[in-house]
């Protein structure tokens, strides 16, 4: 809400000439709600294709959203789609996103997850700012971690789903008699022991093998017609260039673009081996 009026912008008026007059809002930032480019980030299916589950990539605004150190208790609302064409609004529950270090009280926030089985998620939380083409080379958090819903608290209803309701203070102090879902750190993207077998690495040189700052998917298959597969699964994530390029067009071609950075980035893609528990699949193998 801005100004007692909803509101939907994000504060981010188009980069093409005479596109941006009018775009501006005020106040910049919105008191309640999303913070400015930070809406349903992560969305994902359950394997039956029966439910749909979307995430806020930071806490709103009211529960700590404003500062990057208590923007970390999430929103997780779970849809019913067996009948596509009538969604239906099932559930709603906190997840809260890790610190990225244990020195830094800034979060990691959230952007992408992926639904298991179960009510159990991975999800792809990170720092920003840092990675090819940004002002630091070194990320300090840049994981698909896994969390789980089923102690969680059910916080559909009107106590916390008005306006102005909230799960956490603005300083980000989770109300009492909420349980948040259970947080748990998985795959680590920043080892530079494994990125190095392959020619890549975080932190050090701007150069083209330095890992990109913004990696937003996950992807998962499994491991089929290897020996001792049976719990095994490759996990994908992509990054985004972010449209980091000297070579570009906006407004539907109509005008050439270079970012101000001066880089090019390519897109890239990572591959994890994991085990997963036989209860855990996300979707059934066949014969």
């Amino acid at each position: 809400m801005r100004n007692g009026t909803t509101s939907f912008a994000a504060d981010s008026p188009p980069y093409f000439p005479n596109h941006g007059a009018g775009h501006d809002v005020s106040p910049s930032d919105n008191p309640t709600g999303r913070n400015n480019n930070k809406g349903f980030e992560g969305m994902t299916l359950s394997g039956d294709g029966k439910t749909l589950w979307v995430a806020l990539q930071a806490a709103a605004n009211q529960e700590g959203g404003l500062a990057a150190a208590s923007r970390r208790h999430i929103r997780l609302l779970k849809y019913d789609i067996t009948v596509p064409s009538s969604p239906r609004y099932a559930r709603e529950f906190v997840v809260p996103l890790p610190f990225q270090t244990s020195a830094n009280s800034k979060v990691a926030a959230e952007s992408e997850i992926f639904h298991i089985q179960d009510g159990v998620f991975f999800i792809l939380s990170r720092d920003s700012g840092a990675g090819h083409g940004q002002s630091s080379s070194t990320s300090v958090y840049r994981h698909i971690d896994i969390f789980d819903i089923d102690a969680a608290t059910d916080i559909k209803g009107s106590t916390y789903d008005c306006a102005t309701c909230a799960v956490a203070s603005s300083a980000g102090v989770l109300k009492a008699g909420i349980t948040p879902a259970e947080y748990c750190p998985f795959i680590d993207f920043n080892v530079n022991a494994q990125l190095n077998r392959f020619g890549l690495h975080n932190g050090g040189a701007q150069d083209a093998t330095l890992l990109n700052e913004k990696w937003e998917s996950i992807g998962i298959v499994p491991v089929d017609g290897l020996d001792g597969d049976d719990d095994e699964w490759f996990v994908f994530s992509l990054s985004d260039n972010d449209f980091i390029t000297q070579n570009g067009f906006i407004d539907g071609g109509k005008i050439p673009y270079s970012d101000a950075s001066g880089f090019n980035l390519d897109n890239q893609a990572l591959v994890f081996k994991i085990s997963l528990p036989e209860h855990s699949r996300p979707f059934p193998r066949g014969p």
